[in-house]
Formats: C-alpha cells, structure tokens, sequence
C-alpha cells in the first residue's frame, strides 16, 4: 500500500487539481474493474462446487487456503462493483481540489497506520 501512496503522492505534486482528479479517473477505473470483474473472480455455483469437492478432503489446511482463496461470492462482487460505480461518479462531479485533499487524507492515514505497526510495544 505505501507504494502506491507515494506513487499517488507524486502524481500529485507533479498534476494540476484537474489533471490529478482525471488521473485518478483514468487509472483507477479499469483497475477496479480488472479487479472485481478479473478471471480469477469464479461465478457462486463454481464457488460451491470448490467448497463442496474441498469439504470431502482431510486436509483441514487446504480447506482454510481455499476458503482464504475465495474472497467473496456474487454478492459481495455486486455491492463492491456498484460502491465503485458510486465512487468514480462522485470523483466525475467533486472538484479536483477535494480530490487533491482526499488523496492527502489517505496519505496521513495510511503513514499512521504504518507508523503503528512499527511502533515498539512498551
């Protein structure tokens, strides 16, 4: 994650207010939709044949790896597809100085998330 904060850091020092929120638009609409709509995303009825074929197996790892592996079925694909939908039309109609102090917001948050999980425990 801290790769593509720096990357998103860059691009805007580097872009105007709008030439940032169209990169935001232009890079992350087809990500999102590689993601979610990617080949490794399998239809539920292949789901539940997976889970079922692996039910029958001993192998109580391989059960764990395989329900880790799955992520979420047609539903949870649907809600993720549509909140993204939302959230690029949104970024359409938001002017590119909010977008610009957004992008600034998950930065902070995401250095304080790191800067947590290396902090020593006393």
């Amino acid at each position: 994650m801290s790769s593509r904060i720096a990357h998103l850091k860059a691009q805007r020092q580097l872009l105007s207010a709008k030439g940032f929120a169209n990169y935001l638009l232009d890079y992350y609409g087809p990500l999102i939709h590689r993601h979610l709509q990617g080949r490794g995303n399998l239809p539920q009825e292949e789901l539940e044949y997976t889970v079922e074929k692996v039910a029958l197996l001993k192998d109580s790892r391989l059960q764990q790896d395989i329900a880790t592996l799955i992520g979420w079925g047609d539903e949870e694909r649907a809600e993720l597809e549509t909140f993204c939908a939302i959230a690029l039309e949104v970024f359409r109609h938001t002017p590119p100085s909010r977008l610009r102090e957004a992008a600034r917001i998950v930065e902070i948050r995401s250095l304080m998330v790191g800067a947590d999980r290396v902090a020593p425990k006393e």
